[in-house]
């Protein structure tokens, strides 16, 4: 099937965005600095209400520099001891696939605009932290510092941190790449319970 022109030239647009989006210079957002009214926690990122662990797991998605902003949507799901995702525009054209295990997260079927060691290693980076906070078996567990202050979990490991605030939303800030990564649960709805 060809592909028209003008769909391509869009579709490399928004995934272009995404490039500028990893290498730029300047700060996301400003880290959550501990205060003294902060309290130390167990509190896990990934309750039941926001990943099951049974059933597909959709996400809005909004990639943010201090320039720009993507948005998209993401669908996790659990395969046995692994986690496969898929982020895509809204259009459903898809970035990457993703699978992040206890020791790795790989990126697959990535857009040409993203297929660049750089890029792929940092989100792949950013991904495997992200997924795999609460796992006892991630290799950065025991470096984790977890708290909580304002009402939001703070979890901070060397220069990223994950913000889960009051409303539910998931932050990522890598500060070393200067990224912000925002996920919002999408409410599934269930077929057999919609009234017509």
């Amino acid at each position: 099937m060809k592909t028209f022109l003008p769909l391509q030239i869009l579709k490399n647009f928004l995934f272009c965005s995404l490039f500028v989006f990893i290498v730029s210079c300047s700060s996301v957002t400003p880290t959550v600095k501990r205060t003294t009214a902060a309290r130390p926690t167990e509190s896990v990122v990934w309750t039941p209400d926001f990943r099951s662990d049974s059933l597909k797991n959709s996400y809005r998605v909004v990639l943010k520099t201090p320039d720009n902003s993507i948005t998209g949507i993401c669908i996790l799901k659990k395969n046995g001891d692994e986690w496969r995702g898929t982020l895509m525009n809204e259009m459903g054209a898809k970035a990457f696939d993703f699978i992040v295990t206890d020791e790795k997260c790989e990126l697959l079927n990535v857009i040409s605009m993203m297929d660049k060691w750089y890029i792929k290693k940092t989100v792949a980076a950013d991904l495997y932290y992200l997924f795999n906070v609460d796992n006892p078996k991630a290799s950065f567990q025991k470096k984790l510092e977890r708290f909580e202050q304002d009402g939001n979990l703070v979890v901070n490991y060397k220069k990223k941190q994950i913000l889960v605030e009051p409303d539910g939303s998931v932050l990522l800030m890598n500060n070393r790449h200067n990224l912000q990564y925002e996920l919002r649960r999408m409410v599934e709805i269930d077929p057999d319970k919609v009234i017509l």
